[in-house]
């Protein structure tokens, strides 16, 4: 059996945006003999198989990208969600990935062996189970893995469709129909917005509206102000890793901070003018920082859908579901409203699905406290768990980026470029990376990073790699290091990644019956 930094063979669960980089950076580990993907679904892609229709990502693709397919990716400003799924299977042909992958395939459990991971999985749909035993796993199963729809009292005599906003994928099912639709997030007002150009009427429902932050802000490109160094020690607190002189001076300026975000806030909102009802629950600031999924819109596209005669939005929950209605309680207006309805939308996002991957033990182990694994780096968890890691997880408005640089951190480690933390050093890591955390965010229910804050965490990562993004190594200079803390984070910016990985190795293909590294039994 190879040692726990040394894996001969890998597991990874997922064929999403984080599974496929996984693959292919750790392809790249000299002693890997035997990679393999396990993804239920039919194809690659994750959440960008398939979605709502008109379905897409909510920042541009020069930080939405794969990092190898900068310059030609064929996406626009704003990629749709099926340029995203051909972007993946763009990635896949490209480096010749598909050997590696099992579609259909659905993993059933995890169980830890002595020094292994043995895997039970089943063919999607099918009850027959097979067992396999890795030396590693990756976890890359992400944020959207299983669909939330709460459940209703009377759901089950309701004569209409119930949806998820995933299902959404036809809008001839909502034209000349009642529509509500339940959420605040993007996808709530990406399926608001469609109901209101094909449905008789549609009504939003939202228990605690959100923060909606525009593309432009006073005339300029969000992610000129959102997405920059500079932006995140103006208005966040130092990242946790700071020297003690960094960290004084964040505390020092943190009535600024304060008075700058209630001047952001109402600037944010007159972008909108929404109605009063659905001024958001929390702070801006709080929202930010907390790692709530902030929605990024079209302002005049938004007002537009707000504005028009055939759209209503309430701030309440549905309590009752009728035959051909729902009960909604108004917490405006403190009353109960009854609302025809023939299509009820649940835009209420996923839950995380990791967890049932393993018994109630070592779920515990994982996740002692219910709010999110403990993670050394947000990769590699706590206790003697060390052949296991978790990949895109780590909620950022630049997911790909965020799962890229993640994947070269772990192939750099399991090829022997830094030493594996121990067993103190990754505790340490996990208590004050959390200590740091719950001191401005005081609840959380996933592991996760603020936004701003993605610069700072990169540059953990590359550290240890001892490497430099693409433009500071071409301009180390003072003036281009001042310069880079206005710039806004690109996915090209980190190709030096991709150049000094080297030519890519062949595909590495491990078939059911023809691995010669991996056991597998039939249950």
């Amino acid at each position: 059996m190879a040692a726990v930094d040394q894996p001969r063979s890998i597991a990874i669960i997922g064929a999403g945006v984080a599974g496929l980089q996984a693959l292919r950076a750790l392809q790249q580990v000299p002693q890997v003999q035997t990679i393999t993907v396990f993804e239920r679904a039919d194809e690659v892609g994750g959440v960008w198989r398939e979605n709502y229709s008109g379905f897409g990502a909510q920042v541009k693709r020069d930080q939405y990208s794969f990092v190898e397919l900068c310059g030609h990716s064929g996406l626009d400003t704003y990629p749709t969600g099926r340029q995203l799924k051909a972007h993946c299977d763009t990635y896949v042909k490209t480096f010749g990935l598909m050997p590696a992958i099992r579609t259909r395939t659905e993993v059933r459990f995890l169980q830890r062996c002595s020094h292994c991971w043995r895997i039970v999985y089943s063919e999607t749909g099918s009850s027959e189970t097979y067992t396999e035993q890795f030396d590693f796993v990756v976890l890359a199963v992400g944020n959207f893995s299983e669909k939330y729809v709460p459940e209703i009292p009377g759901s089950d005599v309701f004569a209409g469709s119930i949806l998820h906003s995933s299902e959404l994928q036809d809008e001839k099912l909502l034209r000349g129909r009642r529509v509500i639709v339940v959420g605040f997030g993007k996808s709530a007002l990406d399926c608001f917005a469609l109901a209101s150009a094909e449905a008789e009427s549609v009504t939003l429902i939202a228990r605690r509206p959100a923060w909606i932050l525009p593309q432009r802000f006073l005339g300029l490109p969000l992610e000129w102000l959102a997405s920059t160094r500079w932006f995140a020690k103006l208005v966040f607190p130092p990242y946790h890793n700071a020297c003690l002189l960094v960290r004084l001076l964040g505390y020092i300026v943190l009535p600024l901070q304060t008075v700058l975000w209630w001047v952001l806030a109402p600037l944010v909102w007159c972008h909108f003018l929404l109605p009063w009802s659905m001024w958001p629950a929390y702070g801006l600031r709080w929202q930010l920082w907390h790692g709530h999924s902030v929605s990024i819109c079209n302002a005049s596209k938004i007002k537009a859908v707000f504005r028009s005669a055939k759209t209503h939005c309430i701030r309440g929950h549905i309590s009752e579901m009728k035959s051909g209605s729902v009960l909604v309680q108004d917490s405006v207006q403190k009353q109960e409203k009854e609302i025809s309805a023939d299509v009820v939308v649940f835009a209420t996002g996923y839950r995380e699905a990791w967890s049932k991957l393993f018994d109630v033990k070592e779920a515990a182990l994982l996740d002692p406290r219910k709010d999110g694994p403990d993670l050394y780096k947000l990769i590699l968890p706590t206790g003697d768990m060390t052949n296991l890691a978790f990949l895109g997880c780590v909620l950022s408005t630049c997911d790909i980026v965020t799962s890229f640089v993640q994947a070269e951190w772990l192939a750099g480690l399991l090829a022997g470029k830094f030493k594996y933390p121990s067993l103190q050093a990754r505790e340490r890591f996990s208590a004050k990376y959390r200590a740091w955390r719950l001191r401005f965010a005081p609840t959380t229910t996933s592991t996760f990073l603020a936004t701003p804050s993605v610069h700072s965490y990169f540059d953990e990562l590359l550290s240890d790699l001892h490497c430099k993004t693409l433009f500071d190594r071409h301009h180390p200079t003072w003036k281009f290091r001042l310069l880079r803390q206005f710039l806004p984070l690109r996915a090209s910016n980190f190709s030096i990644l991709h150049q000094k990985r080297g030519a890519k190795k062949p595909s590495l293909v491990a078939l059911r019956s023809e691995s010669g590294t991996s056991d597998v039994s039939q249950v």
